[in-house]
């Protein structure tokens, strides 16, 4: 029927300024049974019906709307793992089990030069100074920061993928970024410090989040953000200080954000296995007294 055809009495039931998306509205109500027109009023296309129709029209239009409407995904938030805070707990106690025993030169040993990063690593092959190095601080203020810092991102890092798995990643985080430090380091330099296990540490969940997001149809800004934040951190953290290895800083969060990366690639189910956390706690604590029994032999 054309809209001469029509009945006087008729509603309004849609509007649009594209006669195509009217169109489709009439075929829906066509397809329901009811008539309907397209009508032109103040410069737009209006679908108009019979009064006693108008109610029903609605209706089934609204149905369909609502049906075609893609639903909008809703990221599950990851699961928090127990027993975050052990891993932060034996951080804590080997750091300052290190500290007492370089400050009191235990078992007869200079520790500290035993122990130590330095730029002579890749003609004495001294490898396992990239571990021990983490484990070595200057003074108690030196300390107390790395302690502050490395509790407080273990935690967040142990609640996201598991405390063995997590602390098993920042020491190869530490380690990657002092053997990369090493590989910059003039022949005369020392460096010492759980620094860049910390920075490698803000890599680690910086990356693992930016991976985590990626997942999501969620806008680039949003999906930047962890990195940018990281990055950011970085910049503040580590930059400033005339006794800062920023070298170290730098490659040890990069490690970190390579380390992230791959993490998020594995799913998160994995992470629930108590034997893999076990495993990695294991590797952790193994690593670390593997290399001072080279350094003290």
């Amino acid at each position: 029927m054309t809209p001469e055809d029509a009945p006087p009495n008729l509603v309004e039931v849609f509007r649009s300024l594209r006669m195509p998306d009217c169109d489709q509205q009439t075929l829906i109500l066509s397809a329901v049974g009811i008539h309907s027109w397209t009508v032109v009023r103040g410069g737009m296309f209006v679908v108009v019906v019979a009064e006693e129709s108008a109610d029903l029209a609605r209706h089934h239009l609204r149905e369909v709307a609502q049906e075609t409407v893609a639903p909008v995904p809703v990221p599950k938030p990851p699961k928090a793992h127990p027993r975050a805070w052990h891993g932060s707990i034996l951080y804590a106690l080997v750091m300052i089990a290190s500290a007492y025993a370089a400050g009191r030169d235990s078992f007869g040993f200079n520790w500290l030069e035993l122990g130590s990063l330095n730029g002579a690593i890749p003609a004495s092959s001294e490898w396992w100074r990239v571990v021990t190095a983490l484990t070595l601080h200057a003074d108690v203020g030196h300390l107390l920061s790395n302690l502050l810092f490395g509790i407080v991102l273990g935690f967040l890092a142990s609640l996201a993928v598991g405390g063995g798995v997590a602390w098993a990643s920042i020491l190869i985080g530490g380690m990657m970024g002092n053997a990369l430090d090493a590989l910059w380091m003039p022949l005369g330099h020392n460096a010492i410090g759980a620094s860049t296990a910390v920075f490698a540490t803000l890599g680690i969940l910086s990356a693992y989040a930016w991976t985590l997001e990626t997942a999501t149809n969620l806008r680039w800004a949003k999906r930047l953000g962890p990195l940018i934040a990281g990055v950011m951190l970085l910049g503040f953290l580590g930059a400033g200080g005339e006794n800062t290895d920023v070298v170290a800083h730098v490659t040890g969060f990069a490690s970190g954000c390579l380390l992230g990366f791959v993490l998020g690639k594995i799913p998160e189910r994995r992470f629930e296995s108590r034997a893999l956390q076990l495993a990695t706690g294991a590797f952790t604590l193994a690593t670390l007294a593997v290399a001072w029994l080279f350094a003290l032999r």
